[in-house]
């Protein structure tokens, strides 16, 4: 099986505890990245500061770290000052944090705006990303502007800058009306940045809208209806290599405590990743048809041609001699393996 690192998204680490606390089950649970949400970021930045922080996740082994998502990074009516703030705060802390990635979500307004009229603004953002040395990634979601992964893909492909990418997220990919097959066609291979995997019921539970059911309903990888073995192959197949994001939320989830909680969200994650490696590998050897040679100190069935001591109707007062008398006829000679 292949070694595989796993990204514990904001939500799925998320918690009351202090963020030291969190972090190091992060990396007790077997995960080598996480995400910070903006809200994280901005309580570190005015208490413990981005230095303590990275120093935090070097002790915990955390390497893959992503960050955001980042929404309103678009010319907008509605953008305002928190937002330039957001932004500032999250390219200042993939500097000190030495992020992987930072996430940018799509427009969830309604009306939302033209996708073509935000390329500009992507390309400006993905030029910001690349000079603090992080990867701007597309985060599509099915009420967004960008509701499937296909399109996401088509906007990234256009807009052209190298440092643009997508994420793939199973939740809003499958919920989005995408199938496998469609993602193995209509991803462009060179634009696949990052995946997360959860799972969830066949159908959006009644009652719930789709963001509710992704706030609320994503299951540990496994305990669903999805072909997550097939979700894992189908982005490898179109080249992805990089740490699996795990995002859970449920409120059971929720209500267990965060070590608990953790290490079984990574054990599922590997189980469905072990699948999908298992897929297509070579068949177990077949086990031998011959029979296996006879040791000269087994003991073989008596001659049926050899005459057995018949047993009398009262077996009581006899039972000694019987016995004895069934131990010579079967008994072997150690060394040659003859009758002895």
């Amino acid at each position: 099986m292949r070694e595989h690192d796993l990204l514990a998204t904001s939500w799925t680490w998320g918690g009351d505890e202090p963020i030291g606390e969190r972090v190091r089950a992060v990396g007790a649970a077997g995960f080598a990245g996480l995400s910070l949400g903006l809200d994280d970021l901005h309580e570190v930045r005015a208490t413990i500061g981005f230095a303590e922080l990275r120093r935090m996740l070097d002790g915990a082994g955390i390497v893959w770290v992503q960050l955001g998502p980042l929404d309103r990074w678009w010319a907008c009516a509605d953008r305002s000052d928190d937002d330039d703030a957001d932004r500032g705060v999250l390219l200042e802390a993939a500097v000190m944090l030495q992020a992987w990635q930072v996430v940018a979500r799509a427009d969830t307004a309604l009306p939302g705006v033209s996708p073509a009229a935000m390329r500009e603004d992507w390309v400006e953002l993905a030029g910001q990303a690349a000079k603090v040395g992080a990867q701007l990634v597309l985060e599509p979601e099915p009420w967004s502007n960008l509701p499937t992964v296909e399109r996401a893909s088509r906007f990234v492909v256009a807009a052209g800058h190298p440092n643009g990418g997508l994420l793939l997220d199973a939740m809003h990919a499958l919920r989005g009306g995408s199938t496998l097959a469609s993602i193995r066609e209509g991803v462009a291979a060179t634009a696949l940045a990052a995946v997360e995997l959860s799972d969830g019921l066949l159908r959006t539970p009644a009652g719930m809208t789709l963001a509710e059911e992704a706030r609320s309903a994503r299951y540990l990888p496994g305990a669903g209806a999805w072909d997550l073995p097939g979700f894992v192959r189908t982005a490898r197949d179109l080249g992805f290599d990089g740490p699996w994001g795990v995002e859970v939320r449920t409120p059971g989830y929720r209500a267990t405590p965060l070590a608990d909680a953790l290490r079984t969200a990574a054990a599922a994650t590997r189980a469905v990743l072990d699948a999908a490696d298992a897929f297509d590998a070579p068949a177990a050897p077949a086990m031998p048809s011959t029979p296996a040679p006879t040791s000269a100190v087994d003991y073989e069935p008596v001659d049926q041609g050899a005459a057995r001591p018949v047993l009398p109707r009262d077996r009581s007062a006899a039972l000694p001699g019987i016995v004895e008398t069934f131990r010579a006829a079967d008994r072997r000679d150690a060394d040659t393996g003859t009758p002895a």
